[in-house]
C-alpha cells in the first residue's frame, strides 16, 4: 500500500465552520451592489444539540411556565404534529386510577382524511414525559383528567376547556428560542423534526430506524425522512467541507476502481 495516501477520518470534526480571514492588502471592499436573490427559507430546524433542549425546559420551568415546558416536552419525546398535540388531554397519558399508562393511541388528523383505512399510530409515554406532567400538575391547582394537556390560559378563569390555539403555540416556541439565542429556525414543527433527527441519532443513523420514522411520519421515501428531519443538510455540508479539491494532499484516497479493459474508451 502506498505510504504517502492520506487517510481522511470522516467523522473528525470540521474546520468548516472556524472564520477565515484575508489580509485587507489582499482584496478592497466592493464598489457596485453584490446582493442577488436567494429564496427565502420558511422551514423549522430541530433542535440539534442536547444542551440547548435542557436549557430551553429550564428557561420555561425558571420562568414558571410549566404548561409551555409540558408542550415543548411531550412534542419532542411523541412526535406527533401539533394539530395532534394540541388535542390530547389527561386522559389519553393518564387511566382513571390515576396512573400512567405505557401507551395510548393516536388517530392523527392528517391520515385520518387522506387514508381510506383508518389506522391508530400508538405513542408510548416515556420518564421525560410523566416528569414534565407531573411538574405541571403540581404547579396546576384544579386539574380534572378531561382538561386538555395544554388548555388556554385565557379560558381558565372562565371555566372553558380549550386548548391553545397553533398560533399561540408557535409563539410559545419562539419566545424561548429567542430568548436563548438558539442558533436555528424554531416553529411548532420543531418538535416533531426533533423527535425524528435524535431518533436518528440515537441509533447512529441505522437504516431499520429510518425506516420506522418514514413509517411514523407517512413519508413516500426514506430520502424524504432524512431531508424532513435534517440529515441530508448536514451530510451535504460535511461533503463540500471535506473535499477540498486542489488544495495540496488532503484528499487522497486509495481506491479499487479500475479501467476496464474491455471497455471501449
Amino acid at each position: 500500500m502506498d505510504s504517502n495516501i492520506l487517510r481522511i477520518d470522516f467523522n473528525a470534526p470540521s474546520d468548516a465552520a472556524k472564520p477565515i480571514y484575508l489580509d485587507p492588502a489582499l482584496l478592497s471592499p466592493a464598489t457596485e451592489d453584490t446582493s442577488y436573490e436567494v429564496a427565502v427559507n420558511h422551514a423549522s430546524d430541530p433542535i440539534k444539540s442536547l444542551k440547548d433542549i435542557e436549557r430551553v425546559s429550564q428557561w420555561y420551568i425558571e420562568n414558571g411556565r410549566y404548561r409551555d415546558n409540558m408542550l415543548f416536552i411531550l412534542g419532542i419525546n411523541f412526535g406527533l404534529r401539533i394539530s395532534d398535540l394540541l388535542t390530547l388531554r389527561f386522559s389519553h397519558l393518564i387511566d382513571d386510577n390515576l396512573k400512567f399508562k405505557k401507551t395510548f393511541p393516536v388517530l392523527e388528523i392528517k391520515t385520518k382524511n387522506t387514508r381510506k383505512t383508518k389506522k391508530n399510530r400508538y405513542v408510548t409515554i416515556n420518564k421525560a414525559v410523566m416528569d414534565a406532567v407531573t411538574l405541571y400538575l403540581e404547579h396546576t391547582p384544579n386539574v380534572c383528567l378531561s382538561d386538555y394537556l395544554f388548555r388556554s390560559l385565557s379560558n381558565r378563569g372562565s371555566n372553558i376547556n380549550k386548548p391553545i390555539h397553533r398560533v399561540n403555540a408557535d409563539r410559545v416556541l419562539r419566545e424561548a428560542a429567542e430568548a436563548l439565542h438558539l442558533d436555528c429556525h424554531v416553529a411548532t414543527h420543531t418538535l416533531r423534526k426533533t423527535f425524528g433527527y435524535h431518533q436518528m441519532r440515537m441509533a447512529n443513523n441505522d437504516p431499520r430506524k429510518l425506516m420506522l420514522l418514514q413509517k411514523i411520519y407517512g413519508h413516500s421515501s426514506p430520502t424524504m425522512t432524512l431531508a424532513y428531519i435534517g440529515i441530508t443538510s448536514e451530510e451535504i455540508e460535511d461533503a463540500y467541507a471535506h473535499l477540498n479539491l486542489g488544495y495540496g494532499d488532503h484528499y487522497l484516497i486509495d481506491s479499487d476502481l479500475v479501467e476496464d479493459a474491455t471497455v471501449a474508451s
